[in-house]
């Protein structure tokens, strides 16, 4: 079972009108979630959304972002992370990310190659 809740740094409103933009609108629920005006920190924020989603734990949290500060925020919330090279970072900047990607497309692979190697770490 996975639950999925957006957190970015940009008010709820802006925030889906954007994801309906790229057409990622129905992969995030209206409630969970966790947004820039409700936390000045962002690892702050991924508390917020990990409440939100059912006490989901840090360690199957996944951030997804396309900045170094993306990537750090959410190793420090003790959350994994996935970076895109859509932003004005390349993959040398993001490269602190578990997976690096270059672009959305491919986030299924890398959330299933994230879930294999935390299966395998664990025994499962």
């Amino acid at each position: 079972m996975e639950h999925r809740a957006l957190l970015t740094g940009n008010p709820p409103a802006v925030a889906h009108a954007r994801m309906e933009r790229l057409g990622l609108d129905a992969l995030f629920p209206r409630g969970p979630g966790a947004f820039g005006c409700e936390r000045e920190s962002r690892v702050e924020l991924f508390e917020l959304a990990r409440r939100r989603a059912g006490d989901w734990p840090a360690e199957r949290t996944v951030g997804v972002g396309d900045t170094p500060l993306d990537v750090s925020s959410a190793h420090t919330a003790g959350c994994r992370s996935v970076a895109v090279t859509t932003g004005n970072y390349g993959p040398e900047a993001l490269g602190d990310a578990d997976v690096v990607i270059a672009d959305l497309g491919e986030l299924g692979t890398a959330l299933t190659s994230l879930n294999r190697a935390s299966h395998s770490r664990h025994g499962v």
